[in-house]
């Protein structure tokens, strides 16, 4: 089972959308000037420029393979070894698979489901690998998408 998917939501930003990020973060450096915390200011500065990058950043489109041994997303190949379960969450319009890591520093992978694929089918394939959890994504997650990111 094969599809193509973006590799995050994307939501086009208008120049008000970079203007608010930029006040915020202007505000952050005067009152850690004020409070002579310069080490703070430059992390702020790189913080807010890393940000900016990575919203401007449009998203690939990335083939997804669900296979016998392992699932592909890209060029990363995750084998079912290094997976705890799956779950399948339907945020009307889009769908979404959530994969269970052993891995520290992504413990969830977030992946799109194509609209050509039928949610039953993947359950069913994916059933026969991995034990099926009730995974959710995280707050933080959810926020940053809300707020466009």
């Amino acid at each position: 089972m094969e599809w193509e998917a973006l590799e995050h939501t994307y939501t086009e930003k208008n120049n008000d959308w970079y203007a608010s990020v930029i006040l915020i973060a202007g505000a952050l450096v005067a009152v850690e000037f004020i409070l002579n915390n310069f080490l703070l200011i430059a992390l702020t500065i790189i913080a807010t420029s890393t940000f900016l990058l990575m919203a401007a950043r449009n998203p690939a489109l990335m083939k997804v393979q669900i296979r016998k041994n392992a699932i592909r997303v890209g060029d990363v190949l995750y084998p079912y070894q290094t997976l705890d379960g799956f779950s399948i969450i339907d945020y009307t319009p889009e769908r979404r698979l959530l994969i269970e890591s052993t891995r520290v520093f992504m413990p969830l992978i977030v992946i799109h489901i194509a609209d050509n694929i039928e949610t039953e089918d993947l359950h069913e394939e994916l059933k026969k690998y991995l034990p099926e959890k009730e995974l959710h994504e995280s707050l933080p997650q959810l926020l940053l998408e809300r707020l466009g990111f």
